[in-house]
């Protein structure tokens, strides 16, 4: 399960990541809202400011119905635009025209900003300031609080040489929150999708990844199994493949034997005795090969490296194989001097060193000799095997494809024996490799090389062959 909890862990980091995003687009459109709506109330009340202060200007001047007229015009834009909470002409000190939105009707205070505008200044004739309207109203909470507004200046000249006047409008504050409303709304509604699609998808994403682990699990179990039999059958190949060497050996020596005792007066007694003991060398080598078999098949695998003597290993596997070079027309020369002790299980060795003979065997031309030597260099840290051949040899582009499972150049051969010849001294240890021929000599040149041991073991005692009654 590491790759489920990994892909949830990561589609988690990407919706939280989605949902911070949304709240900080949230937030962005939210202030741009803001300003927006102060922007189009400072517009309206820029523009309201500037009709008053004409309309002004006529009652000031008598014309347009005078006071009572304009105060028809403040009630109309009143029904039209409900956040004018105040309107207020003034000429010098006096104070010509005043109606304010409050409930009790109290005059405009000063304070609170001056002339500055909350959201920027406006260029033109008209000023922006802040207020507070005292004694409060719709917005103002308790009576005495106060209602901030938002004011806009005119003044102007009703006639030449006259004294200026200015007239003021004072607008609510809540008119910026009745004018973002509408945005503000649509951001939320426009937010919670967002944030439900999200949702959405990160439950869609944690299901996706927990099919695609299920699936993944069952994959391995079926991947296990196919490893499982392919095991099964390599193993199966591979006892079939190793006894047929012996088997073949076995047979040889019982024909030998059968022509042996077909002579009757003329029968050698120390020749039957050799046969004998090489069958009897034979079926010891069958044994092995059943006992390491079922070795390998324990769940424990195979027991650790005992060490042993690769150069008696040499010689017990040409003596098991020279029945069978002797059928063929073939020479076997050995050469394995002293002890060569090397960190290995000599079964593994005697294994790996028969398929390579065999392999030797089957590729060779008759009667040229098959070289089998043993290099054990004094103070080495390695001891080397080598088994050269005088066929074809191997091309340099297939020098590792021949160690490959089922690979084979010849149409009745299983392609098994050097893959399990590398397999066993890979296991013991070592490395299996084919080497560049020697100089003026063809063929193959296999070489499998062990980590030289402390000492060379003891040799075990030949088995006894078992006396019947």
């Amino acid at each position: 399960m590491p790759f489920a909890w990994v892909a949830a862990g990561w589609v988690a980091a990407a919706a939280l990541l989605a949902a911070a995003g949304l709240a900080g687009l949230r937030h962005w459109h939210g202030r741009a809202a803001r300003l927006a709506a102060a922007q189009s109330v400072a517009e309206r009340g820029q523009w309201m400011a500037l009709v008053l202060a004409g309309r002004a200007g006529e009652a000031a001047a008598g014309r347009g119905g005078g006071w009572n007229g304009f105060a028809g015009v403040v009630e109309s834009m009143r029904g039209t635009e409900p956040d004018l909470a105040s309107v207020a002409v003034r000429q010098g000190e006096a104070t010509l025209f005043l109606e304010e939105g409050t409930a009790d009707g109290a005059p405009l205070e000063e304070g609170g900003g001056g002339d500055a505008a909350p959201h920027g200044r406006f260029a033109g004739p008209v000023r922006m300031g802040r207020r507070m309207l005292a004694g409060g109203g719709a917005e103002g909470g308790a009576a005495g609080e106060g209602m901030p507004v938002v004011t806009f200046t005119v003044a102007l000249e009703p006639e030449p040489g006259a004294e200026a006047i200015e007239l003021e409008a004072g607008f609510a504050r809540r008119a910026v929150e009745r004018e973002e409303w509408a945005a503000v709304s649509a951001i939320d509604s426009m937010y919670r999708l967002g944030l439900a699609t999200v949702a959405a998808a990160f439950a869609l994403c944690l299901a996706l990844v927990a099919w695609v682990a299920r699936r993944e699990e069952a994959r391995e179990r079926a991947r296990r199994r196919e490893e499982h039999l392919a095991f099964s059958g390599m193993l199966a190949n591979g006892i079939v493949h190793d006894f047929r060497n012996p088997m073949s050996s076995l047979r040889l020596d019982a024909q030998m034997l059968e022509k042996e005792a077909a002579k009757g007066s003329g029968t050698r007694p120390e020749r039957v005795g050799e046969l004998a003991g090489r069958m009897r060398c034979t079926l010891d080598r069958m044994d092995r090969i059943f006992r390491e078999f079922l070795t390998l098949a324990r769940p424990d695998g195979m027991p650790a490296a005992e060490g042993g003597d690769l150069a008696a290993c040499a010689r017990e596997c040409a003596e098991m194989m020279a029945p069978r070079y002797e059928a063929a027309g073939m020479r076997l020369e050995v050469e394995a001097g002293g002890p060569a002790p090397f960190a290995g299980p000599s079964a593994g060795a005697k294994r790996a060193i028969l398929n390579l003979l065999l392999n030797a065997l089957q590729h060779g031309k008759a009667p040229g000799p098959v070289r089998l030597s043993v290099e054990a260099p004094a103070g080495g840290a390695e001891v080397a095997l080598e088994v050269e051949d005088n066929g074809p040899g191997i091309p340099r582009a297939a020098r590792e494809k021949v160690f490959g499972m089922f690979y084979t150049t010849r149409p009745q051969g299983t392609g098994l024996g050097l893959f399990m010849a590398r397999l066993a001294v890979e296991h013991g240890g070592g490395r299996l490799e084919a080497a560049e021929p020697r100089a003026g000599r063809g063929g193959a040149r296999l070489r499998m090389v062990y980590p030289r041991a402390a000492a060379a073991p003891a040799p075990s005692p030949a088995p006894q062959p078992k006396e019947t009654p």
